[in-house]
């Protein structure tokens, strides 16, 4: 609850805007243009979500004034509907389903995101009861609960796509459980209803939901980070690096020598130099190796290993969620988010050991807390660049241009700051006397293209904690985008971020 009042961050000011806008016309929820990609464009190009969070938004925003805090309690019955999901979930399998669910939920991807104004949040107060409530259907051939599960998948495909994730776990346990091929059939239609409902609704908004989709995924796979191993390296270490209870776990499984020295043998391939998109500081090498490594040997030990009851629950859902990350534009926390409650689960049904996942759990939070810390920081930055630099600058009858995005351009824009635009000529606008901000960590900038004179002020927000979620400048933090780097955190001290604030002669 402490992190609802964390300044605007990463895509949320993104659906402010469209909040905003659907109470404005709520018939014409996309009618507007949004500088997002450093150009303005219809809102109707390039939004993807489908409406369902953009219309609860809506109401989040009305309600409580648009603030942070107000506006991200309004979802807190979504986060308790995950939790209790998860829990009720485990339990199901589980003797001891408790810490297990604990080590998940106090981890920093779901402890950071799942307090986020953005759409994954709904998602998993959806998607985790949906699944909860097949397997209480199949299990005890309760229909309500088989249709009830497929009712609440489609809603969670209503409010994002990457739900559809849950017809991966949904199929496998139903047809390993011998349900009737007619009835598995019956249930996916039901669930991708949620993506026929949201196709309709972007089609009468005068959207393009699947253009928009193609768009991002066509461009993000031309960049580097798109490397099928640069991919591989992001989704090892995203997932060990976000949950420490696996290093834990690891140890507890005792894996063969074989087993062993075969993963350590891939995974230091993997993080060798040779697969390096630029040049990689020997501890984060070091932190992709342990992250990688950890999630590696468990995935193998548990594939290898005696099946339990959950097996293809969890393997189908591992997998599903596994292929739509390459798929996905890149490799993001707030996603990885769903690939740890089944390996968790898994883990636990071989090792449901108290000591272990209390440990884990502490861990857990630990990471969380260090984590939270710097991506509080990086947001406040923002908040903070506006009110004390730009906002008296606007007030002193300068023009004042913002060249990011993210939350830095929603602070900026209320203090009367433009956005420089591509389509406008971008920095062609900007005159003698006016004042620029560039920041470091974000996204979209847009940078002189030409030779400009012009006086610099840096202004640098360091950190103590040697975690770094974004480290655009040395290190591999990717956090909110592989794009950046392949790890969740980096170990650094570099700067939080840094504000260059140009003023041309």
């Amino acid at each position: 609850m402490i992190l609802w009042g964390k300044a605007w961050q990463i895509d949320e000011p993104f659906f402010l805007a469209l909040a905003r806008r659907i109470l404005e016309a709520p018939g014409d929820p996309l009618g507007f243009s949004f500088n997002w990609y450093g150009r303005a464009q219809p809102m109707a190009e390039i939004n993807n979500t489908p409406p369902l969070f953009l219309y609860l938004s809506a109401v989040a925003v009305e309600l409580s004034g648009g603030g942070e805090y107000g506006t991200r309690a309004f979802f807190f019955p979504f986060d308790l509907a995950a939790a209790w999901g998860l829990l009720a979930l485990a339990a199901r399998f589980l003797k001891r389903p408790l810490w297990p669910t604990l080590a998940v939920v106090l981890g920093p991807a779901w402890v950071i995101n799942l307090n986020h104004f953005m759409p994954e949040r709904v998602m998993a107060g959806l998607a985790f009861p949906a699944l909860w409530l097949l397997v209480v259907g199949v299990e005890e051939k309760n229909r309500r609960a088989y249709w009830g599960a497929a009712v609440l998948a489609a809603l969670a495909l209503l409010t994002k796509v990457n739900a559809v994730f849950i017809l991966g776990p949904g199929l496998a346990w139903t047809w390993s459980r011998g349900v009737p091929p007619r009835r598995i059939a019956g249930w996916a239609a039901v669930a991708l209803s949620g993506l026929a409902l949201g196709a309709t609704w972007s089609a009468w908004a005068g959207g393009g939901a699947g253009a928009a989709v193609w768009s991002v995924t066509k461009a993000s796979g031309a960049m580097l980070s798109s490397a099928p191993s640069h991919r591989l390296r992001a989704l090892l270490a995203f997932t060990g690096g976000l949950a420490p209870w696996m290093m834990i776990a690891v140890w507890a499984l005792k894996p063969s020598r074989r087993l062993l020295a075969a993963a350590i043998f891939v995974v230091a391939s993997l993080y060798a130099p040779w697969f390096d998109l630029a040049r990689v500081l020997p501890a984060d090498r070091l932190a992709g190796f342990l992250m990688g490594g950890s999630s590696a040997v468990l995935v193998l030990a548990l594939a290898v290993g005696p099946r339990t009851r959950g097996r293809a629950l969890w393997l189908s859902w591992i997998g599903a969620v596994v292929c739509l990350q390459f798929v996905y534009w890149s490799v993001v926390a707030r996603f990885i988010l769903f690939l740890l409650p089944p390996l968790a689960f898994w883990t636990a049904e071989r090792l449901e050991k108290d000591r272990l996942w209390i440990g884990g759990a502490a861990l857990s939070a630990l990471l969380s807390i260090a984590c939270a810390s710097v991506d509080w920081r990086h947001a406040e930055s923002s908040r903070a660049m506006a009110a004390e630099v730009v906002a008296p600058a606007v007030a002193a009858g300068r023009r004042v241009w913002c060249a990011g995005h993210w939350g830095l351009q929603e602070y900026m824009s209320r203090a009367g700051a433009r956005m420089l635009d591509s389509n406008r000529g971008g920095w062609n606008e900007v005159r003698p006397g006016d004042m620029v901000v560039i920041p470091g960590a974000n996204t979209n900038v847009l940078r002189p293209t030409a030779p400009l004179r012009a006086d610099k002020t840096t202004y640098t927000v360091a950190f103590a904690l040697p975690v770094r979620l974004i480290s655009d400048w040395r290190g591999e933090g990717g956090f909110y985008s592989s794009a950046m780097g392949f790890l969740p955190w980096s170990p650094s001290t570099e700067p939080v971020e840094v504000f260059t604030v140009v003023s041309p002669l």
